[in-house]
């Protein structure tokens, strides 16, 4: 759906700035008549701004679902963290994370610092787990 709404907003947008830029040289060309120019005037008003105007709403809402997808995502993120950190009582290791939010080990490390700058963590190292994370609480 995503892809076809994609298709759908760049072809009003690349047929409406079409439709625009051509209608704009026509108004602004001293050699055409005025006959001309009205119809040319006609076609951005009919046709070019409405479809400039659709495609923009379109990718303006693709782009607002985006945003929110990825709150949602970020939200659900924070509320396994959350629930880890209360289960391990406080530690919690990359892999165990990266496992558990089924993101990549590379994309946890990077949550986990984060989280450990924001929350004032501690660290040691094991042999058996690697770096462990210890979150104050």
């Amino acid at each position: 759906m995503k892809t076809l709404k994609k298709i759908l907003a760049g072809s009003f947008l690349t047929i409406g700035l079409a439709i625009l830029l051509l209608g704009t040289l026509d108004l602004i060309d001293s050699k055409k008549t005025s006959k001309y120019k009205e119809d040319s005037l006609a076609a951005i008003v009919i046709f070019g701004l409405p479809s400039t105007a659709i495609g923009t709403w379109i990718f303006w809402s693709l782009r607002q679902q985006h945003k929110k997808q990825l709150k949602e995502l970020n939200l659900a993120k924070e509320q396994l963290f959350l629930r880890l950190l209360q289960q391990e009582a406080g530690a919690i290791t990359v892999p165990k994370f990266a496992l558990s939010a089924q993101i990549s080990i590379e994309e946890a490390k990077l949550y986990l610092d984060e989280k450990a700058k924001q929350l004032n963590a501690s660290f040691e190292t094991s042999d058996q787990e690697g770096i462990i994370y210890r979150f104050p609480g």
